[in-house]
Parts: C-alpha cells; sequence; structure tokens
C-alpha cells in the first residue's frame, strides 16, 4: 500500500511540476514593466530597465545607458558613403553606426544628399528632410527631429512669409506658414553661415551680416548669455525629459530643457 502511494505522489509531481514552472516563468515575466529607466550591465548591453536586467542574469554595473566612447564623433561635414548606400557625415559616425564605408563622398555623388525622411532641426530653427542635407548648407543641428513650434530656438535667423518678417523659420512655421525665403522682407538676404554674434539688444543673430540688416549695434562675437553658451560641433547625443535627442549636452542646456539620460532617446 505504501509503495502504490509513493507511486501516485511521483506521478502527480510529474505532472503538476512543468505546469507550475511554467507560471512561475510567466510571472517573472509580467512582473517587469514597460517603463524606461536604463541600466548599463557588466557585457556592455543596455536593458530598459532593472527588472529586465535581473531576469537576464545580468551584472548591473550602471544606471543609464551604457557609454561608448566611440559615441564622442566631430560632426564636422565630411561625407562618406557606407555599404548600405546611405551617406554618412563622416567617417566616425559611420562607424559609430557599426557601417563599413564604401567610398568617400556623398552616395550617388558628390554633390547631394538623399531625400530620405529623418528630419533634424537646424540651429537656425529650419528643420531640414535629413542630416546630410543640413550640413551640406553648413548648419549645425541643434537636435534630432524636427523643429518644435512650441519651443523654438533663441536664435535671430529672420525668414520672410507673405510679407511678414519672423524670427527665425520655426516661428514662421508656429505661425502657420509652410513656405518662406530667407532673409527679412523688404531687404538683401544674408548667407546662412553660423557666426553667432551679440546685439545691444541681448538677442544672438545667426552673424554680423544679419545683425548689420536689421540695424542693430554689435557688442561682441558670440552668443548673449541670455541664449546660452556656444555649443561644439560634437556628436554625443543626449535625451531630454521632452524626448527630443540633442546632439550634444550643450544644445540640451540652451534649450532649457532638463536631461533623462545619455544617449538617443528610447524608441529613435
Amino acid at each position: 500500500m505504501k509503495t502504490l502511494f509513493k507511486l501516485l505522489c511521483y506521478l502527480f509531481l510529474i505532472i503538476v511540476t512543468p505546469s507550475l514552472g511554467q507560471e512561475d516563468g510567466q510571472d517573472d515575466t509580467m512582473r517587469c514593466d514597460d517603463g524606461f529607466k536604463p541600466v548599463c550591465s557588466a557585457d556592455g548591453n543596455t536593458f530598459a530597465n532593472r527588472c529586465f536586467a535581473e531576469l537576464a542574469d545580468a551584472e548591473i554595473i550602471s544606471d543609464g545607458v551604457c557609454q561608448d566612447p566611440s559615441m564622442q564623433c566631430e560632426t564636422l561635414y565630411n561625407p562618406v558613403c557606407g555599404i548600405d548606400n546611405k551617406t554618412y557625415d563622416n567617417a566616425c559616425i559611420a562607424t559609430v553606426f557599426g557601417m563599413e564605408i564604401s567610398m568617400s563622398g556623398v552616395c550617388g555623388g558628390n554633390d547631394g544628399c538623399t531625400l530620405e525622411l529623418d528630419p533634424v532641426c537646424g540651429i537656425n530653427g529650419q528643420t531640414y528632410k535629413n542630416r546630410c542635407l543640413a550640413a551640406s548648407e553648413g548648419m549645425i543641428v541643434q537636435n534630432k527631429g524636427a523643429c518644435k513650434t512650441s519651443s523654438c530656438p533663441k536664435i535671430i535667423a529672420p525668414v520672410c512669409a507673405n510679407g511678414q518678417s519672423f524670427e527665425n523659420a520655426c516661428n514662421a512655421e508656429a505661425a502657420g506658414y509652410n513656405t518662406f525665403t530667407v532673409g527679412a522682407c523688404g531687404t538683401r538676404s544674408c548667407t546662412q553661415t553660423y557666426a553667432p554674434v551679440c546685439a545691444a539688444n541681448k538677442q544672438t543673430y545667426m552673424n554680423a551680416c544679419i545683425a548689420e540688416r536689421a540695424g542693430v549695434n554689435i557688442q561682441f562675437a558670440g552668443l548673449c548669455p541670455e541664449q546660452g553658451k556656444y555649443c561644439p560641433e560634437t556628436w554625443a547625443p543626449v535625451c531630454g525629459v521632452d524626448k527630443t535627442t540633442y546632439d550634444n549636452r550643450c544644445f540640451l542646456d540652451n534649450a532649457k530643457v532638463q536631461i533623462a539620460y545619455a544617449g538617443v532617446c528610447f524608441g529613435q
């Protein structure tokens, strides 16, 4: 009788144990929410949050995304073409993306960029279809994504839309205009070269020519303190609490946005 009882118990365990294990596994997975509070593991992988790292038995070494020294790239425009037939601003950035370079110059020729839609916001408040098009016009990029009309750059780079002058293209778009010409209405336009000057009215102008066209006295070269610091052309992306990826911490600070974490915004 005892032998029969032991046999029945053994069969019961064989049947029940796998289902219990499966339920435990499901519970483990379900207890992790999708909140993004990244952590970096010892093997260099970034997990969305500490829970997922623990489920993967990963050793957590720090909060935030894993830092990669190769992310420190100059954004000077010296284009190269990757084997994916996409143009990268320079060889360093192509390498960061893990892309092998097929040739120097823009893909498909040295006189143009692709029309791929991957918008960026120029420091002049104008939205460009992609980084290559912005760089081909010598424009420094402030952040990934279109310029937000709710928080336009403060620099003066005037445009004319329907006979009305706006401080920059972003402000024109905020007023509902999608087409405009560079320069204030009724004046000869200046180049869009980024060589900022601070005028007596405490406004930063894109360059001396634009300030002179506006009839203001230039106090000194560089940004006015009210508009922040002069930012280096270095690509070391950071994600702001506004879910916008800025080219580096300096641009984020100038936009008066708090940092969420280092690196490109999650999902971008």
